[in-house]
Protein backbone atom coordinates (compact mmCIF):
# COMPACT_ATOMS: atom_id res chain seq x y z
CA UNK A 1 0.00 0.00 0.00
CA UNK A 2 2.97 2.83 0.52
CA UNK A 3 4.29 1.71 -2.81
CA UNK A 4 1.22 2.36 -4.41
CA UNK A 5 1.29 5.75 -2.73
CA UNK A 6 4.34 6.66 -3.21
CA UNK A 7 3.77 5.75 -7.18
CA UNK A 8 0.60 7.61 -6.87
CA UNK A 9 3.00 10.96 -6.08
CA UNK A 10 5.67 10.33 -8.58
CA UNK A 11 2.37 10.29 -10.92
CA UNK A 12 1.11 13.12 -9.50
CA UNK A 13 4.35 14.88 -9.78
CA UNK A 14 4.70 13.72 -13.50
CA UNK A 15 1.26 14.34 -14.63
CA UNK A 16 0.86 17.89 -13.19
CA UNK A 17 4.69 18.76 -13.74
CA UNK A 18 3.96 22.28 -15.38
CA UNK A 19 1.81 23.18 -11.79
CA UNK A 20 4.98 21.32 -9.46
CA UNK A 21 7.33 23.53 -11.17
CA UNK A 22 4.77 26.22 -11.05
CA UNK A 23 4.63 26.76 -7.37
CA UNK A 24 8.49 25.79 -7.16
CA UNK A 25 9.04 29.17 -9.27
CA UNK A 26 6.92 30.97 -6.91
CA UNK A 27 7.98 29.92 -4.14
CA UNK A 28 11.22 30.69 -5.39
CA UNK A 29 10.67 34.53 -6.24
CA UNK A 30 9.33 34.98 -3.63
CA UNK A 31 11.85 33.79 -1.19
CA UNK A 32 14.71 35.16 -4.15
CA UNK A 33 13.86 38.92 -3.46
CA UNK A 34 13.20 38.19 0.43
CA UNK A 35 16.61 37.33 0.57
CA UNK A 36 18.29 38.59 -1.39
CA UNK A 37 17.16 42.09 -0.76
CA UNK A 38 17.83 41.28 3.17
CA UNK A 39 21.54 40.51 2.40
CA UNK A 40 22.07 43.68 0.70
CA UNK A 41 22.67 45.56 4.02
CA UNK A 42 24.66 43.24 5.04
CA UNK A 43 27.01 42.52 2.56
CA UNK A 44 27.63 46.15 1.76
CA UNK A 45 28.06 46.70 5.74
CA UNK A 46 30.79 43.86 5.60
CA UNK A 47 32.34 44.97 2.70
CA UNK A 48 32.99 48.34 3.85
CA UNK A 49 34.26 46.30 7.27
CA UNK A 50 36.57 44.31 5.33
CA UNK A 51 37.93 47.14 3.30
CA UNK A 52 38.20 48.80 6.92
CA UNK A 53 40.03 46.18 8.17
CA UNK A 54 42.51 45.58 5.51
CA UNK A 55 43.60 49.33 5.02
CA UNK A 56 43.83 49.61 9.34
CA UNK A 57 41.23 53.11 9.45
CA UNK A 58 41.84 54.83 12.35
CA UNK A 59 39.50 55.24 14.88
CA UNK A 60 39.76 58.90 15.47
CA UNK A 61 41.89 61.94 14.21
CA UNK A 62 42.60 64.95 16.09
CA UNK A 63 43.55 67.78 14.17
CA UNK A 64 44.16 71.39 15.59
CA UNK A 65 44.30 74.84 14.32
CA UNK A 66 48.19 75.11 15.83
CA UNK A 67 49.10 72.54 15.06
CA UNK A 68 50.35 69.47 17.29
CA UNK A 69 53.39 68.73 19.11
CA UNK A 70 54.93 66.17 20.48
CA UNK A 71 53.74 66.74 24.06
CA UNK A 72 50.25 66.11 22.13
CA UNK A 73 51.49 62.90 20.89
CA UNK A 74 52.44 61.30 24.11
CA UNK A 75 49.34 62.68 25.95
CA UNK A 76 47.13 60.33 23.37
CA UNK A 77 49.30 57.83 23.89
CA UNK A 78 48.96 57.14 27.59
CA UNK A 79 44.85 56.53 26.87
CA UNK A 80 44.37 52.77 27.14
CA UNK A 81 44.65 50.68 24.17
CA UNK A 82 45.37 53.64 21.47
CA UNK A 83 47.61 53.64 18.95
CA UNK A 84 48.82 56.81 17.62
CA UNK A 85 49.91 57.74 14.42
CA UNK A 86 51.30 61.83 13.60
CA UNK A 87 50.72 62.80 10.35
CA UNK A 88 51.44 65.82 8.01
CA UNK A 89 49.59 66.94 4.69
CA UNK A 90 49.49 70.91 3.37
CA UNK A 91 47.31 71.90 1.10
CA UNK A 92 48.18 73.30 -2.74
CA UNK A 93 46.90 74.48 -5.93
CA UNK A 94 47.47 72.31 -8.78
CA UNK A 95 49.81 74.07 -10.75
CA UNK A 96 48.93 72.15 -13.70
CA UNK A 97 44.90 72.82 -13.52
CA UNK A 98 44.41 74.86 -10.91
CA UNK A 99 42.69 72.07 -8.34
CA UNK A 100 42.91 72.26 -4.80
CA UNK A 101 44.98 68.94 -3.66
CA UNK A 102 45.92 68.30 -0.38
CA UNK A 103 49.38 66.06 -0.46
CA UNK A 104 50.00 63.71 2.84
CA UNK A 105 52.97 62.82 3.86
CA UNK A 106 54.15 59.12 3.41
CA UNK A 107 56.04 56.94 5.44
CA UNK A 108 56.41 52.87 4.90
CA UNK A 109 56.58 52.21 8.75
CA UNK A 110 52.99 53.82 8.86
CA UNK A 111 50.31 50.98 10.21
CA UNK A 112 46.80 52.87 10.02
CA UNK A 113 44.91 54.39 7.00
CA UNK A 114 47.48 52.49 4.64
CA UNK A 115 47.38 53.71 0.53
CA UNK A 116 45.63 50.62 -1.59
CA UNK A 117 47.50 50.30 -4.78
CA UNK A 118 45.54 50.31 -8.01
CA UNK A 119 48.40 50.77 -10.21
CA UNK A 120 52.39 51.49 -10.60
CA UNK A 121 54.17 51.49 -6.81
CA UNK A 122 54.40 53.72 -4.21
CA UNK A 123 56.98 56.39 -3.45
CA UNK A 124 60.65 55.05 -2.93
CA UNK A 125 62.42 57.76 -3.98
CA UNK A 126 61.96 61.76 -2.70
CA UNK A 127 61.25 62.81 -5.53
CA UNK A 128 57.99 60.49 -5.82
CA UNK A 129 54.21 60.99 -5.50
CA UNK A 130 51.59 59.08 -5.84
CA UNK A 131 48.22 60.18 -6.63
CA UNK A 132 44.36 59.78 -5.83
CA UNK A 133 43.05 57.69 -8.64
CA UNK A 134 40.23 60.53 -9.10
CA UNK A 135 43.28 62.19 -10.31
CA UNK A 136 43.10 59.88 -13.90
CA UNK A 137 40.07 62.00 -14.42
CA UNK A 138 42.34 65.12 -14.58
CA UNK A 139 44.52 63.59 -17.23
CA UNK A 140 47.45 62.41 -14.96
CA UNK A 141 49.60 59.55 -16.32
CA UNK A 142 51.92 57.15 -14.80
CA UNK A 143 55.33 59.08 -15.49
CA UNK A 144 54.21 62.56 -15.69
CA UNK A 145 55.39 65.15 -14.12
CA UNK A 146 53.97 67.21 -11.11
CA UNK A 147 55.02 70.57 -9.77
CA UNK A 148 53.76 72.04 -6.68
CA UNK A 149 54.60 75.74 -5.31
CA UNK A 150 54.62 75.76 -1.37
CA UNK A 151 57.21 77.00 1.50
CA UNK A 152 55.93 73.79 3.08
CA UNK A 153 58.00 71.46 0.94
CA UNK A 154 61.35 70.48 0.24
CA UNK A 155 61.18 69.12 -3.17
CA UNK A 156 58.83 71.24 -5.51
CA UNK A 157 58.94 68.48 -8.68
CA UNK A 158 57.85 65.21 -8.39
CA UNK A 159 57.14 61.79 -10.97
CA UNK A 160 54.06 60.41 -10.66
CA UNK A 161 54.69 56.54 -9.81
CA UNK A 162 51.04 55.35 -8.87
CA UNK A 163 47.44 55.38 -8.42
CA UNK A 164 45.98 54.51 -5.02
CA UNK A 165 42.97 54.80 -2.91
CA UNK A 166 42.63 55.68 0.63
CA UNK A 167 40.11 54.80 3.53
CA UNK A 168 40.31 58.44 4.31
CA UNK A 169 38.11 58.89 1.23
CA UNK A 170 35.83 56.44 0.54
CA UNK A 171 32.90 58.66 -2.17
CA UNK A 172 35.00 59.71 -5.49
CA UNK A 173 32.46 62.52 -5.09
CA UNK A 174 33.98 64.43 -2.07
CA UNK A 175 37.25 64.97 -0.79
CA UNK A 176 36.80 67.01 2.10
CA UNK A 177 37.41 71.09 2.31
CA UNK A 178 40.46 73.30 2.21
CA UNK A 179 41.18 76.84 3.14
CA UNK A 180 42.54 77.71 -0.17
CA UNK A 181 41.43 77.91 -3.65
CA UNK A 182 37.55 77.16 -3.96
CA UNK A 183 37.39 75.69 -0.51
CA UNK A 184 37.07 72.29 -2.13
CA UNK A 185 39.69 69.05 -2.39
CA UNK A 186 39.43 67.69 -6.00
CA UNK A 187 42.04 64.83 -4.96
CA UNK A 188 44.64 63.80 -2.26
CA UNK A 189 48.35 62.54 -3.79
CA UNK A 190 50.83 61.22 -1.36
CA UNK A 191 54.63 61.90 -0.79
CA UNK A 192 57.87 61.19 0.86
CA UNK A 193 57.38 62.40 4.55
CA UNK A 194 60.94 63.78 4.21
CA UNK A 195 59.74 66.94 1.97
CA UNK A 196 58.19 68.46 4.51
CA UNK A 197 59.71 71.30 6.51
CA UNK A 198 57.20 71.90 9.21
CA UNK A 199 58.19 70.82 12.71
CA UNK A 200 54.59 70.21 13.94
CA UNK A 201 51.93 67.60 13.34
CA UNK A 202 48.75 68.36 10.98
CA UNK A 203 46.85 65.66 12.39
CA UNK A 204 47.09 62.30 15.22
CA UNK A 205 45.51 59.13 13.86
CA UNK A 206 44.34 57.42 16.86
CA UNK A 207 43.84 53.65 16.68
CA UNK A 208 41.97 51.35 19.02
CA UNK A 209 42.41 47.38 17.84
CA UNK A 210 40.06 46.13 20.54
CA UNK A 211 37.18 48.33 18.89
CA UNK A 212 37.39 45.72 15.85
CA UNK A 213 35.84 43.52 16.99
CA UNK A 214 32.65 45.25 16.08
CA UNK A 215 31.32 46.81 12.67
CA UNK A 216 32.36 50.34 12.19
CA UNK A 217 28.48 50.88 11.47
CA UNK A 218 27.08 49.07 14.72
CA UNK A 219 25.55 50.85 18.11
CA UNK A 220 28.38 48.43 19.69
CA UNK A 221 31.21 50.08 17.89
CA UNK A 222 29.57 53.60 18.04
CA UNK A 223 29.29 53.49 22.10
CA UNK A 224 32.86 52.28 22.36
CA UNK A 225 34.31 54.51 20.08
CA UNK A 226 32.65 57.34 21.60
CA UNK A 227 34.03 56.41 25.37
CA UNK A 228 37.49 56.04 23.75
CA UNK A 229 37.08 59.84 22.30
CA UNK A 230 35.96 61.24 25.70
CA UNK A 231 39.32 59.45 26.87
CA UNK A 232 41.51 61.43 24.58
CA UNK A 233 39.74 64.71 25.13
CA UNK A 234 40.27 64.17 28.36
CA UNK A 235 44.02 63.19 28.35
CA UNK A 236 44.21 66.57 25.96
CA UNK A 237 42.21 68.80 28.42
CA UNK A 238 44.16 71.82 28.72
CA UNK A 239 46.79 71.21 26.31
CA UNK A 240 45.11 74.16 23.91
CA UNK A 241 45.75 76.59 26.78
CA UNK A 242 49.05 75.71 26.93
CA UNK A 243 50.44 75.31 23.08
CA UNK A 244 48.59 78.97 23.01
CA UNK A 245 51.19 80.20 26.21
CA UNK A 246 54.10 78.57 24.04
CA UNK A 247 53.12 80.31 21.26
CA UNK A 248 53.18 83.54 22.44
CA UNK A 249 56.35 83.01 24.46
CA UNK A 250 58.32 81.90 21.60
CA UNK A 251 57.36 85.01 19.76
CA UNK A 252 57.71 87.38 22.42
CA UNK A 253 61.38 85.72 23.02
CA UNK A 254 62.38 86.69 19.44
CA UNK A 255 60.31 90.41 19.83
CA UNK A 256 63.12 90.71 23.09
CA UNK A 257 66.24 89.66 21.20
CA UNK A 258 65.45 92.26 18.62
CA UNK A 259 64.43 94.64 21.22
CA UNK A 260 67.75 94.11 22.98
CA UNK A 261 69.40 94.39 19.22
CA UNK A 262 67.47 98.12 18.79
CA UNK A 263 68.15 99.23 22.45
CA UNK A 264 72.09 98.24 21.23
CA UNK A 265 71.33 100.29 17.42
CA UNK A 266 70.47 103.16 19.37
CA UNK A 267 72.72 103.82 21.65
CA UNK A 268 75.54 103.59 18.77
CA UNK A 269 73.43 105.38 16.35
CA UNK A 270 72.72 108.33 19.19
CA UNK A 271 76.28 108.46 19.77
CA UNK A 272 77.12 108.29 16.09
CA UNK A 273 75.12 110.97 15.09
CA UNK A 274 73.50 112.79 17.20
CA UNK A 275 70.07 112.29 18.97
CA UNK A 276 68.06 113.84 16.37
CA UNK A 277 68.69 110.84 11.76
CA UNK A 278 68.79 108.46 14.47
CA UNK A 279 64.98 109.56 16.33
CA UNK A 280 63.31 108.37 13.21
CA UNK A 281 64.53 105.40 12.22
CA UNK A 282 64.62 104.29 15.97
CA UNK A 283 60.69 104.82 16.12
CA UNK A 284 59.87 103.91 13.01
CA UNK A 285 62.08 99.95 13.82
CA UNK A 286 60.31 100.47 17.46
CA UNK A 287 57.03 100.96 16.44
CA UNK A 288 56.98 97.61 14.32
CA UNK A 289 58.13 95.52 17.16
CA UNK A 290 55.70 97.14 19.67
CA UNK A 291 52.99 96.05 16.99
CA UNK A 292 54.09 92.43 16.93
CA UNK A 293 54.66 92.42 20.31
CA UNK A 294 50.50 93.09 20.43
CA UNK A 295 50.49 90.37 17.91
CA UNK A 296 52.15 87.84 20.18
CA UNK A 297 50.19 88.59 23.47
CA UNK A 298 46.84 88.79 21.44
CA UNK A 299 47.70 84.89 19.92
CA UNK A 300 44.30 82.95 20.63
CA UNK A 301 43.81 79.80 22.09
CA UNK A 302 43.85 76.93 19.24
CA UNK A 303 41.00 75.25 18.54
CA UNK A 304 41.11 71.10 19.05
CA UNK A 305 38.56 69.39 16.37
CA UNK A 306 38.19 65.44 17.19
CA UNK A 307 36.77 63.41 13.87
CA UNK A 308 35.49 59.66 14.44
CA UNK A 309 35.22 57.75 11.44
CA UNK A 310 32.00 59.38 10.66
CA UNK A 311 33.04 62.26 9.93
CA UNK A 312 35.37 61.16 6.88
CA UNK A 313 34.35 62.34 3.55
CA UNK A 314 31.96 59.88 2.35
CA UNK A 315 31.67 57.59 5.37
CA UNK A 316 28.57 58.58 6.82
CA UNK A 317 26.98 59.08 3.73
CA UNK A 318 27.76 55.12 2.58
CA UNK A 319 26.07 54.23 6.39
CA UNK A 320 23.11 56.57 5.44
CA UNK A 321 22.54 54.81 2.33
CA UNK A 322 22.81 51.28 3.50
CA UNK A 323 20.75 51.91 6.28
CA UNK A 324 17.80 53.26 3.71
CA UNK A 325 18.17 49.55 1.65
CA UNK A 326 17.73 47.78 5.06
CA UNK A 327 14.75 49.76 5.61
CA UNK A 328 13.46 49.25 2.21
CA UNK A 329 14.36 45.97 2.49
CA UNK A 330 12.11 45.37 5.53
CA UNK A 331 9.19 46.33 4.05
CA UNK A 332 8.88 46.08 -0.34
CA UNK A 333 10.03 42.25 -0.37
CA UNK A 334 7.50 41.45 2.22
CA UNK A 335 5.04 42.24 -0.73
CA UNK A 336 6.49 40.01 -3.11
CA UNK A 337 6.84 37.38 -0.78
CA UNK A 338 2.58 37.72 0.18
CA UNK A 339 1.86 37.57 -3.44
CA UNK A 340 3.89 34.35 -3.77
CA UNK A 341 2.44 32.70 -0.70
CA UNK A 342 -0.97 33.52 -1.79
CA UNK A 343 -0.91 32.45 -5.07
CA UNK A 344 0.51 29.03 -3.33
CA UNK A 345 -1.48 28.50 -1.40
CA UNK A 346 -4.47 29.13 -3.99
CA UNK A 347 -2.89 26.74 -6.17
CA UNK A 348 -2.07 24.11 -3.42
CA UNK A 349 -5.73 24.08 -2.45
CA UNK A 350 -7.28 24.11 -6.15
CA UNK A 351 -5.08 21.00 -6.54
CA UNK A 352 -6.36 19.34 -3.67
CA UNK A 353 -9.99 19.81 -4.72
CA UNK A 354 -9.16 18.61 -8.18
CA UNK A 355 -7.80 15.73 -6.57
CA UNK A 356 -11.29 15.03 -4.75
CA UNK A 357 -12.01 11.84 -6.80
CA UNK A 358 -9.28 9.86 -5.82
CA UNK A 359 -8.72 11.06 -2.20
CA UNK A 360 -12.29 9.75 -2.27
CA UNK A 361 -11.33 6.14 -3.99
CA UNK A 362 -8.58 6.09 -1.53
CA UNK A 363 -10.96 6.77 1.24
CA UNK A 364 -12.68 3.76 0.04
CA UNK A 365 -9.92 1.04 -0.24
CA UNK A 366 -9.64 1.59 3.39
CA UNK A 367 -6.73 4.05 3.47
CA UNK A 368 -6.41 5.93 6.49
CA UNK A 369 -6.54 9.82 6.64
CA UNK A 370 -2.95 10.07 7.48
CA UNK A 371 -1.46 7.59 4.53
CA UNK A 372 -3.99 9.80 2.29
CA UNK A 373 -2.75 13.20 3.64
CA UNK A 374 1.14 11.78 3.07
CA UNK A 375 1.50 12.29 -0.39
CA UNK A 376 -0.18 15.81 -0.40
CA UNK A 377 1.86 16.76 2.28
CA UNK A 378 5.36 15.05 0.57
CA UNK A 379 4.08 17.08 -2.64
CA UNK A 380 3.76 20.29 -0.73
CA UNK A 381 7.53 19.83 1.45
CA UNK A 382 9.35 19.11 -1.96
CA UNK A 383 7.59 22.33 -3.64
CA UNK A 384 8.51 24.31 -0.90
CA UNK A 385 11.96 22.60 -0.08
CA UNK A 386 13.42 23.16 -3.94
CA UNK A 387 12.13 26.55 -4.02
CA UNK A 388 12.95 27.58 -1.27
CA UNK A 389 16.64 26.46 -1.97
CA UNK A 390 16.66 27.56 -5.22
CA UNK A 391 15.62 31.14 -3.83
CA UNK A 392 17.79 31.36 -1.51
CA UNK A 393 21.32 30.97 -3.31
CA UNK A 394 20.18 32.87 -6.57
CA UNK A 395 18.75 35.71 -4.82
CA UNK A 396 21.90 35.93 -1.91
CA UNK A 397 24.35 35.68 -5.36
CA UNK A 398 22.71 37.98 -7.51
CA UNK A 399 20.91 40.37 -5.83
CA UNK A 400 23.76 42.30 -4.00
CA UNK A 401 25.85 41.97 -7.28
CA UNK A 402 23.66 44.09 -8.98
CA UNK A 403 23.65 46.49 -5.80
CA UNK A 404 27.45 46.82 -5.56
CA UNK A 405 27.83 47.19 -9.45
CA UNK A 406 25.61 50.37 -9.43
CA UNK A 407 27.58 51.67 -6.72
CA UNK A 408 30.70 52.54 -8.28
CA UNK A 409 31.79 55.66 -7.01
CA UNK A 410 32.45 53.46 -3.51
CA UNK A 411 36.42 52.35 -3.08
CA UNK A 412 35.44 49.41 -1.17
CA UNK A 413 36.06 47.06 -3.72
CA UNK A 414 35.80 43.92 -1.28
CA UNK A 415 32.79 42.21 -2.15
CA UNK A 416 31.55 39.55 0.88
CA UNK A 417 28.42 37.72 -0.29
CA UNK A 418 26.78 36.51 3.07
CA UNK A 419 23.72 34.71 4.23
CA UNK A 420 21.16 36.35 5.81
CA UNK A 421 20.32 33.71 8.29
CA UNK A 422 17.09 35.48 10.52
CA UNK A 423 15.73 35.80 6.80
CA UNK A 424 16.47 32.22 5.62
CA UNK A 425 14.86 31.24 8.18
CA UNK A 426 11.86 33.19 8.09
CA UNK A 427 11.77 32.24 4.10
CA UNK A 428 11.57 28.54 4.94
CA UNK A 429 9.34 28.95 7.64
CA UNK A 430 6.75 30.79 5.48
CA UNK A 431 7.17 28.72 2.38
CA UNK A 432 6.59 25.65 4.06
CA UNK A 433 3.22 27.29 5.80
CA UNK A 434 1.82 28.45 2.75
CA UNK A 435 2.34 25.12 1.16
CA UNK A 436 1.90 22.40 4.06
CA UNK A 437 -1.01 24.92 5.90
CA UNK A 438 -3.13 24.78 2.68
CA UNK A 439 -2.75 20.93 2.48
CA UNK A 440 -3.96 21.12 6.07
CA UNK A 441 -7.15 23.32 5.87
CA UNK A 442 -8.44 21.76 2.58
CA UNK A 443 -7.10 18.09 3.63
CA UNK A 444 -9.12 18.23 7.01
CA UNK A 445 -11.70 19.46 5.31
CA UNK A 446 -11.87 17.17 2.53
CA UNK A 447 -11.07 14.06 4.68
CA UNK A 448 -14.19 14.76 7.11
CA UNK A 449 -16.67 13.76 4.01
CA UNK A 450 -17.83 10.74 3.25
CA UNK A 451 -15.97 8.79 0.39
CA UNK A 452 -19.49 8.66 -1.84
CA UNK A 453 -19.59 12.59 -1.46
CA UNK A 454 -16.06 13.02 -2.27
CA UNK A 455 -16.74 10.86 -5.60
CA UNK A 456 -18.99 13.19 -6.73
CA UNK A 457 -18.16 16.63 -8.75
CA UNK A 458 -18.00 19.19 -5.56
CA UNK A 459 -20.98 21.68 -6.18
CA UNK A 460 -20.40 25.29 -6.40
CA UNK A 461 -20.29 27.63 -3.35
CA UNK A 462 -23.27 29.04 -2.91
CA UNK A 463 -24.10 32.86 -3.71
CA UNK A 464 -24.72 35.15 -1.14
CA UNK A 465 -25.78 38.52 -0.54
CA UNK A 466 -23.14 41.04 0.43
CA UNK A 467 -22.96 44.15 2.50
CA UNK A 468 -23.22 46.41 -0.34
CA UNK A 469 -26.28 44.93 -2.03
CA UNK A 470 -28.03 45.69 1.72
CA UNK A 471 -27.65 49.58 -0.16
CA UNK A 472 -30.00 49.80 -2.04
CA UNK A 473 -29.55 53.31 -3.45
CA UNK A 474 -26.00 52.23 -4.45
CA UNK A 475 -26.64 48.84 -5.57
CA UNK A 476 -29.10 49.82 -8.00
CA UNK A 477 -26.83 52.48 -9.88
CA UNK A 478 -24.42 49.35 -10.86
CA UNK A 479 -24.00 47.87 -13.98
CA UNK A 480 -24.65 44.16 -14.23
CA UNK A 481 -20.45 43.16 -14.72
CA UNK A 482 -20.08 45.45 -11.43
CA UNK A 483 -22.28 43.61 -9.55
CA UNK A 484 -20.81 40.16 -10.24
CA UNK A 485 -17.36 41.51 -9.81
CA UNK A 486 -18.03 42.86 -6.14
CA UNK A 487 -19.88 39.05 -5.42
CA UNK A 488 -16.95 37.53 -6.92
CA UNK A 489 -15.18 39.49 -5.04
CA UNK A 490 -15.94 38.57 -1.63
CA UNK A 491 -17.14 35.02 -2.40
CA UNK A 492 -12.91 34.34 -3.13
CA UNK A 493 -11.54 36.02 -0.70
CA UNK A 494 -8.08 34.77 -1.00
CA UNK A 495 -8.22 35.82 -4.68
CA UNK A 496 -9.55 39.53 -3.64
CA UNK A 497 -6.37 39.65 -0.83
CA UNK A 498 -4.07 38.84 -3.80
CA UNK A 499 -5.56 41.59 -5.66
CA UNK A 500 -5.50 43.73 -3.09
CA UNK A 501 -1.78 43.00 -1.88
CA UNK A 502 -0.34 42.89 -5.48
CA UNK A 503 -2.26 46.37 -6.58
CA UNK A 504 -0.45 47.52 -2.74
CA UNK A 505 2.90 46.52 -3.66
CA UNK A 506 2.56 47.47 -6.89
CA UNK A 507 2.06 51.00 -5.87
CA UNK A 508 4.97 50.95 -3.29
CA UNK A 509 7.25 49.75 -5.30
CA UNK A 510 6.23 52.98 -7.94
CA UNK A 511 9.84 54.16 -9.52
CA UNK A 512 9.15 57.77 -8.85
CA UNK A 513 7.92 56.60 -5.06
CA UNK A 514 11.30 55.13 -5.01
CA UNK A 515 13.27 57.97 -6.55
CA UNK A 516 11.80 60.35 -3.84
CA UNK A 517 12.69 58.03 -1.42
Amino acid sequence: MKNNLSQSLWRSVRQSLGRFIAIVLIIMLGVLLFVGIKAVSPDLYGSADRYISQQKLSDLRVVSTAGLTRADVQRVKKVSGAQVQPEKSVYILDQKRSDVAQLFAYRKSDTQNQLKLKSGHLPQRSDEIVLDQLAKSKGYQLGDTYRVKNNNLKTQTYRVVGFVTSPLFVDDEERGAANIGDGSVAYFAYLPATNFKASVYTALSVHFPQLQNHSSFSSTYKKQAQRKLAAVKKALRGRATARQTNLQQQALAQIKQQQQQLDQQKAQLTQAIGATAATQQLASAQAKLTAARQQATAIERPTYTYTKRAGNPGFQGYGDMTTRIAAIANVFPLFFFLIAGLITFTTMTRMIEEDRGQIGTLKALGYTKWEIARNYLLYGIAAALLGTVLGVVIGAHTLPLIVFKAMTQYVYTAVVLDYPVNAIWLAVLFSFFVTLGAVSIVLTRELREKPAALMLPKAPKAGKRILLERIGFIWRRLSFNQKVSYRNLFRFKARMWMAIIGIAGGDRLDPDRLRHS
